[in-house]
């Protein structure tokens, strides 16, 4: 028996014709140039997967939720099969949810990182170098 597969649409390509909407147009602006704005689109990165991740633990109770008031299961087990099911179905979602919490917590990591690798080579390349004054 296979599984039936769902139509996914694909990720949208970076250069996307001109009629087509950016999916995260906050994260898109972004040129990470520089170490500033990699501290913004971190921080951008980090906001919009703890918004996304909210946004699937509701839908993971409301899923839920609906799915037990529409379900039909068998009339002597009295809806405990329509509540594991549609628990098991939801928790997908709250998955989902952890895995968006997840991905802020490693933006933050990564500019942590970045800090630790690559913030003492480019305080080096700012500081003046002192030059010797021969006329005093």
């Amino acid at each position: 028996m296979t599984k039936p597969t769902a139509n996914v649409p694909d990720a949208p390509r970076q250069n996307a014709p001109a009629g087509k909407k950016a999916r995260l147009p906050n994260l898109n602006t972004i040129e990470i140039t520089s170490a500033g704005q990699l501290q913004r689109f971190v921080a951008e990165a980090r906001d919009t997967a703890r918004e996304f991740g909210g946004e699937l633990d509701w839908a993971a109770e409301e899923l839920q939720a609906v799915l037990v008031r529409a379900g039909k299961g068998n009339p002597w087990l009295m809806g405990v099969d329509v509540k594991l099911r549609a628990k098991r179905v939801s928790n997908r979602a709250r998955r989902a949810a952890e895995l968006q919490r997840g991905a802020g917590v490693e933006m933050v990591k990564l500019w942590q990182e970045f800090l630790i690798q690559f913030a003492p080579a480019l305080e080096q390349n700012t500081k003046a170098v002192k030059t010797f004054d021969f006329d005093n």
